[in-house]
């Protein structure tokens, strides 16, 4: 009787999270800030708060073209993929109390149909680590660490929380690696350069300025990938110095961006799915499990297939790769392992 009660237990809390997983941490578009002088109109506001909010969604998920693509969806559409929004009681955001701040989020489900019908894939980097080291050429002269623009300015730009950079502490092994490849830096291996570093994605990026104009070459290994690219930036008539190389890093961080995502892009239309047994050591794993399983934007359910005292045998349907679920259930204190030929599942 005991055991039976158990499992009707079990059921329960399995069979209620259903189709009702969380709305996903990636589409939700904090902080938009709108101006309370224009609140005389509230719907007006409002609007104005969604569109932004897509749009800057949409840059955070797409690749460059996709989200050129996406430019001209209408407001209409718009609302029809928010799931809800709220306006936040941070009071001291703005200092003259003239602002307002709204946080809208974007349904999970809507969004997936919404790409599904546009065969649009989108990518899920939030606070990816890049180890970067920009190298500036002017004229005939290097620049490595000393006097280099790049190497002291880049890591004040803020890229909003996608890309987390690292850049290289001086290293005199560096320097000489770089003096000896100075007639074809093109060769240098990066990965002996970014040897101390065990991240999966690194960048080198040569910078050569002449006159009005920027060659870069970037070197890098993202997700273990070796991948080079190469482009232009141009000097506007009325930008200085300053003006000039903030636009090449702006224009750079873009490219990496963009390479990011083409290494972890998501296909709506085909989900994966992962068999895993949970031991029940524990009363409360089940619970603890599909509290941390709704924190995970890329699992979009999880279904029943075998129960007993013991353990009990889980379907999960996934979108993305094997390794980021296993980087995603990490991130909730899970542990999944494949041990004799079964996926298993451990709640830390």
């Amino acid at each position: 009787m005991k055991n039976l009660i158990f499992t009707f237990s079990i059921l329960i809390i399995l069979f209620k999270t259903g189709n009702v997983l969380s709305d996903s941490y990636i589409f939700n578009v904090n902080n938009i800030e709108i101006s309370k002088k224009n609140s005389k109109n509230k719907e007006k506001s409002f609007n104005e708060a969604f569109l932004i909010a897509f749009d800057r969604l949409s840059k955070r998920l797409l690749l460059e073209n996709d989200y050129k693509k996406l430019s001209n969806t209408g407001l209409v559409q718009i609302k029809e993929l928010i799931s809800y929004y709220q306006i936040s009681d941070q009071k001291d955001f703005s200092k003259d109390n003239n602002s307002q701040i709204i946080n809208v989020s974007f349904d999970k489900d809507r969004m997936h149909n919404f790409f599904y019908k546009r065969n649009i894939l989108y990518s899920d980097i939030i606070n990816t680590e890049v180890i970067l080291f920009p190298l500036l050429k002017e004229g005939d002269q290097y620049f490595i660490y000393n006097k280099n623009y790049f190497y002291d300015n880049w890591i004040k730009e803020k890229s909003k929380n996608l890309i987390q950079y690292i850049l290289p502490a001086e290293n005199i092994e560096n320097i000489q690696k770089i003096n000896s490849n100075k007639l074809n830096i093109y060769k240098l291996e990066i990965s002996e350069f970014f040897k101390e570093y065990s991240s999966e994605n690194i960048v080198f990026a040569h910078i050569e300025i002449n006159n009005n104009n920027s060659e870069v070459y970037l070197k890098t290994r993202i997700e273990k990938k070796q991948i080079n690219k190469s482009l232009s930036v141009k000097k506007k008539n009325n930008f200085n110095k300053k003006d000039f190389y903030e636009k090449i890093i702006f224009e750079i961080n873009n490219e990496i961006l963009d390479l990011i995502k083409s290494q972890n892009l998501i296909d709506v239309r085909t989900p994966s799915f992962l068999n895993v047994e949970i031991k029940l050591n524990k009363k409360d794993n089940l619970v603890e499990f599909k509290k941390r399983l709704e924190k995970i934007d890329l699992i979009d359910d999880f279904y029943v297939q075998k129960l007993n005292k013991d353990y009990v045998l889980v379907k999960i349907k996934y979108l993305g790769k094997i390794s980021k679920i296993i980087n995603k259930l990490k991130d909730q204190n899970i542990n999944l392992k494949m041990i004799a030929g079964q996926w298993q599942l451990t709640i830390i």
